[in-house]
C-alpha cells in the first residue's frame, strides 16, 4: 500500500531549498567548495568515492524507529536517486544511501520530507542522532523505559542554537537495561543510564567526554544520581561549557574529551555543576517536559521466548508479545528487502528498530504470530542473529578518509564464519568490529574481535593489513575496557586468524565465560601463539595480490585514500 505524501513542513522545505541554492552556486563559481562544504554537511550530506559528483546522504531516525511507511520512502529514495541498490544501517541507528547525484540532492530531501524523514545534523559539527538501546520500553528487565527522555532531548535539540557550530560532533546516548550496555555509553560525550537512587528515586547515571578513535578515553562519572528534572540542565551545560572550550584551531583535538582532559576530571565536574546552576537559575522553566519515570516492576511472560524456527526471538515485557532480532549481514540492505519488511511488518501492526549493531529489532508481534511471522522471515531470506557478530564501518568503499577497503574484509569473514559453523556445528559468542582507521566507526577497541585497518610498508611499498586487538568491552558501568593490541596481520590472512582465534575461544574458553574474559584470562602470549606465522609476516612471503585489498575489482594504487602518508 503506498501513503499519500504529507506536506513538508515549512522549516525543513527551507533548509531543502537551501541545498539547492547552495548547489546551484557552487556550479555557477559563486561559492567555493569551502563553503559548500559547510551547508551540505549540517544537512547530512557527505562526498564519497564514486566520484567528485557523488555523495552519501545519512537520514537520521530518531530512536532508531522506522515506520513501514519509512522503509518504503528510504526504498524508493535509494532506487530513484542513487546508485547503491539499497541502503546501509549504521552504529548510531542511522540510514545511509549512497551514490546520490549532486543536481539530485534536494530531490532526495525533499521526497524523504514527504515521508517524516530528515537529514538535518545527521553529520557535521552538531548533536547527532541520539541512540537509545534498541530494548527500551520492551526488556522485562529495564530499570525504566528511556524512550521519552531520549525523544524529548533529541527533539529540543534538533537545529537548537547552540548545536549548530559547535567545535566538534557531539554525541548521546541512552541506556535502560540492567546489567548491559547496548548503546555504549562509555565512548559517548554523554552517556546516559536508567539507574534508581537509594531512596527510590528514578534518575540516571551519566558519564561525560567519553570517545574513541586515535586517542581512546572512557566517559568521566560526573555524580552518583542525577534526578529527572535536572537532565536538561545538564546537557545544555555540558554543550556551553563545549562551545566555549572546545579546540576550534586543531580539529584533532577538538572533541569534548579533550576539553575535559586539558581540565582534569575534578575540575571539569565542577565547571559543570557551576554551569548547570548558571542554566537552572537563568531559565528554570527550560526545557522539554519531561514526564517522571514510571518502574515497569518485573514482568515474567514465560522465559525467553525462543521460537524452534527463531532460537533468538524473546517474550517482551508486555504480555503476548515477541521482539524478532534479524541479521542484517554486513549492516547493507536491498531496496527490495525493504519493502518486503515493510510488508511483513504491516500485516501483524509490528514496529522496526534498527540496532547499534547493524541489524534490526521487530517488535511487538503477537505471540499468535509469532511462527507464522519466523516463517515469513526465512522464505525471504532473513536470517537470526548468529554467535559470531561483525560490526564494520563503511571503509574506502565509499568513505574518503578511511585506508582499508571495510565491506571486501566483512564479506570475506562472513564466508569464513559460515564455512566454520558448518564445519564445527558450534560456535562461542563472540563480536567482531572492524575499523578501516584509526577514527574507530566501527568500535574495534571495544570489540572482542577488533580489527583497525592500517597500511604497512612492506620491502618498499604499502600492503593493507589490520591491527588485531583482543579483550575490549563497553562495561555495564561504565568502564570502557579497550582491547590489547596483537599485532598486524595482511588482509588476505585475516580470515584463517579469526578461523584460529575461535578454535582457541572453543578449546580454552570455560562454562559461563564471555569471549573477552577467555582472552582475559588466557593472556596476549597465549592468544597470539595460534598467530604467529601470520603477525608482522616477513616481506618474502607477500605475494603481487597481498598488495591490493579486498573487494577490489581491477589494480588499485592502495592505500586510495593517504598514498603519501606515513603507513602505520
Amino acid at each position: 500500500m503506498k501513503n499519500d505524501p504529507e506536506p513538508t513542513d515549512p522549516i525543513s522545505a527551507a533548509e531543502i531549498a537551501g541545498v539547492a541554492d547552495a548547489v546551484g552556486a557552487l556550479l555557477s563559481g559563486a561559492i567555493p567548495p569551502d563553503e559548500f562544504r559547510r551547508r551540505r554537511v549540517v544537512m547530512g550530506i557527505y562526498p564519497i568515492r564514486e566520484g567528485p559528483d557523488r555523495y552519501l546522504i545519512r537520514v537520521r531516525i530518531p530512536l532508531g524507529r522506522v515506520s513501514p511507511r519509512h522503509l518504503r520512502a528510504l526504498a524508493e529514495t535509494a532506487d530513484r536517486f542513487a546508485t547503491g541498490g539499497g541502503v546501509h544501517l549504521t552504529t548510531r541507528q542511522d540510514v545511509h544511501i549512497y551514490g546520490v547525484e549532486m543536481r539530485r540532492l534536494s530531490g532526495a530531501l525533499s521526497f524523504l520530507a514527504e515521508s517524516g524523514l530528515t537529514t538535518r545534523e545527521a553529520c557535521g559539527d552538531t548533536v547527532r542522532n541520539i541512540v537509545v538501546c534498541p530494548f527500551a520500553g520492551i526488556s522485562p528487565d529495564e530499570v525504566f523505559d528511556v524512550t521519552p527522555y531520549a525523544r524529548a532531548l533529541g527533539s529540543r535539540l534538533l537545529r537548537h542554537p547552540l548545536g549548530q557550530r559547535l567545535p566538534r560532533k557531539f554525541k548521546i546516548a541512552f541506556e535502560g537495561c540492567r546489567g548491559a550496555d547496548h548503546v555504549g555509553l562509555p565512548f559517548q560525550d554523554m552517556g546516559v543510564r536508567a539507574v534508581v537512587s537509594p531512596e527510590v528515586r528514578p534518575g540516571f547515571r551519566i558519564h561525560v567526554a567519553g570517545g574513541l578513535g586515535a586517542l581512546p578515553q572512557a566517559g568521566l562519572p560526573l555524580e552518583p544520581f542525577t534526578p529527572v528534572i535536572r537532565l536538561w540542565s545538564t546537557v545544555e551545560a555540558l554543550l556551553r561549557i563545549f562551545d566555549r572550550m572546545g579546540d576550534r584551531t586543531n580539529r584533532g583535538r577538538a572533541r569534548l574529551k579533550f576539553a575535559a582532559g586539558r581540565l582534569g576530571a575534578d575540575a571539569f565536574r565542577r565547571l559543570l555543576f557551576d554551569e548547570r546552576e548558571t542554566v537552572e537559575s537563568s531559565d528554570p522553566a527550560g526545557g522539554p517536559d519531561l514526564p517522571e519515570p514510571v518502574f515497569p516492576g518485573w514482568a515474567d511472560h514465560g522465559g525467553h521466548g525462543g521460537l524452534p524456527a527463531w532460537p533468538s526471538a524473546m517474550r517482551q515485557r508486555q504480555a503476548n508479545r515477541l521482539a524478532f532480532p534479524v541479521r542484517i549481514p554486513l549492516g547493507d540492505i536491498s531496496t527490495g528487502r525493504l519493502y518486503l519488511l515493510a510488508d511483513l511488518t504491516e500485516q501483524v501492526g509490528a514496529g522496526v528498530r534498527i540496532t547499534t549493531a547493524q541489524g534490526i529489532l521487530l517488535t511487538d508481534v503477537p505471540e499468535t504470530e509469532g511462527e507464522r511471522m519466523a516463517g515469513s522471515l526465512r522464505d525471504r531470506g532473513f536470517l537470526p542473529p548468529r554467535e559470531v557478530s561483525i560490526v564494520r564501518c563503511a571503509g574506502t568503499d565509499t568513505c574518503t578518509v578511511g585506508i582499508t577497503r571495510v565491506r571486501g574484509l566483512a564479506a570475506a569473514l562472513e564466508a569464513k564464519i559460515s564455512s566454520v559453523e558448518v564445519a564445527t556445528r558450534r560456535l562461542r559468542s563472540v563480536t567482531i568490529r572492524i575499523s578501516g582507521c584509526p577514527n574507530g566507526c566501527g568500535h574495534h577497541l571495544v570489540g572482542e574481535i577488533g580489527l583497525r585497518g592500517v597500511a604497512r610498508n612492506v620491502g618498499g611499498r604499502l600492503a593493507p593489513h589490520y591491527m588485531l586487538h583482543l579483550g575490549g568491552e563497553a562495561g555495564e558501568d561504565g568502564t570502557a575496557l579497550f582491547g590489547t593490541p596483537i599485532g598486524r596481520v595482511a588482509v588476505r590472512r585475516v580470515p584463517e586468524a579469526i578461523e584460529r582465534l575461535l578454535a582457541l575461544l572453543d578449546e580454552e574458553g570455560e562454562d559461563g565465560e564471555s569471549a573477552r574474559e577467555t582472552f582475559v584470562r588466557l593472556g596476549k602470549d597465549r592468544c597470539a601463539a595460534p598467530l604467529k606465522d601470520l603477525l608482522e609476516e616477513p616481506s618474502e612471503r607477500y605475494g603481487e595480490e597481498d598488495f591490493f585489498d579486498l573487494g577490489v575489482s581491477s589494480a588499485e594504487v592502495f592505500p586510495a585514500v593517504i598514498a603519501g602518508k606515513r603507513a602505520s
